[in-house]
């Protein structure tokens, strides 16, 4: 357990120092400054490319997270036959158990047929004209 935390904390040392420091001085020297804009632009065909995917892979994921708290939490303790502290039970005690993986499971289903609603009526913005 110890190791892994020591390998993530270094991990994420390296990624900040290259993303706050490195980075910077690299992007303004004259030999690397094309590449980082190219990189930049890359980024950025990615981000309208994935447009109209996050919030699809954002509900995709809150789907299996309600699903993997619902099996820790109910389905655990009958297939194990041990008794096991409900993850919901720790982060809140004020809230029925049976309402955490219903509830999320019904706002990330919310999400979703709003979504539809948006992609089924298209695209509505004005254009700009000059």
């Amino acid at each position: 357990m110890l190791t892994a935390f020591f390998w993530i904390l270094n991990a994420s040392t390296v990624v900040v120092v290259y993303v706050f420091w490195i980075k910077p001085l690299l992007s303004k020297t004259p030999a690397f400054a094309s590449l980082y804009a190219q990189e930049e632009s890359f980024w950025a065909a990615i981000g309208l490319k994935f447009a109209g995917l996050k919030q699809k892979l954002t509900s995709a994921i809150v789907y299996m997270a309600g699903a993997l708290v619902y099996m820790y939490d109910y389905i655990a303790p009958k297939i194990t036959g041990m008794d096991v502290t409900p993850i919901t039970t720790k982060l809140a005690e004020h809230v029925p158990q049976w309402m955490w993986p219903i509830g999320l499971i019904a706002l990330t289903a919310l999400l979703d047929w709003f979504r539809s609603l948006a992609d089924r009526r298209g695209d509505t913005t004005p254009p700009t004209g000059s």
